[in-house]
């Protein structure tokens, strides 16, 4: 009875152009809809943008699967470069170069005036005063040297050391340096043609002390010659 009562007053008001409010109940009873709608609206916005998440993850784990799958392939196809391994042989040389230039070279030096003593009785006591009694002047069986070095250098150098006196004369022109006196023992004390000489090995070599190289074993002698 209530509904139609309502109803009449509804034909009523829309022919008189009235306007009817709708009880508060109504309005009411509308709006748990309208917030249903959004709700489930919203809810499938993010069912949607999750969808589109999930996709774009998976896509982009796909690529960089792809991306290392790749790069595996290439590293593993890249060939390894090996050196050939040297051989015992060229090892052993090389072991042995730097051994054999620190290698200690040696020579063995002489210096001697024996031979005045063989002929004293021709020499006055005032020029035997000079002489060594032996006529030994120096020796020494192993004297290291440099590469280079020559028997001149030798010569000057255990002198001086030994403090033996040693007087010579340098010839520019000829590069080459001449013995004067060693120990006070000089040309032509003892004969006109007397003076020093050297031998290397027990044979005099056909150049100067000057441009005679040391090598390594040599036996190098200093010898005073009367010439008598």
């Amino acid at each position: 009875m209530k509904y139609k009562i309502l109803s009449i007053l509804c034909v009523l008001c829309l022919l008189t152009g009235c306007k009817v409010e709708l009880p508060p109940q109504s309005a009411a009873s509308s709006l748990p809809q309208t917030v249903s709608s959004s709700a489930v609206s919203s809810a499938q916005d993010e069912s949607a943008l999750s969808s589109v998440v999930s996709s774009q993850s998976m896509a982009s784990s796909a690529t960089s699967s792809s991306v290392s799958s790749k790069t595996n392939n290439t590293v593993a196809s890249k060939p390894t470069s090996s050196k050939p391994a040297a051989s015992p042989s060229s090892v052993a040389s090389k072991a042995a170069a730097p051994a054999e230039q620190n290698k200690e070279r040696s020579c063995a030096l002489l210096i001697s005036c024996s031979d005045i003593l063989k002929k004293k009785d021709k020499f006055s006591a005032d020029q035997l005063s000079i002489v060594p009694e032996n006529g030994l002047v120096y020796e020494k069986s192993s004297i290291s040297f440099q590469d280079g070095d020559t028997v001149f250098d030798l010569l000057v150098r255990e002198t001086k050391a030994n403090n033996i006196q040693m007087e010579y004369v340098a010839s520019p022109v000829y590069q080459t340096n001449y013995i004067k006196g060693i120990d006070n023992i000089y040309e032509k004390s003892f004969g006109s043609n007397s003076g020093w000489m050297f031998a290397v090995n027990g044979k005099q070599p056909p150049v100067s002390s000057s441009s005679y190289k040391l090598k390594s074993g040599d036996k190098i002698q200093w010898l005073y010659v009367c010439g008598q």
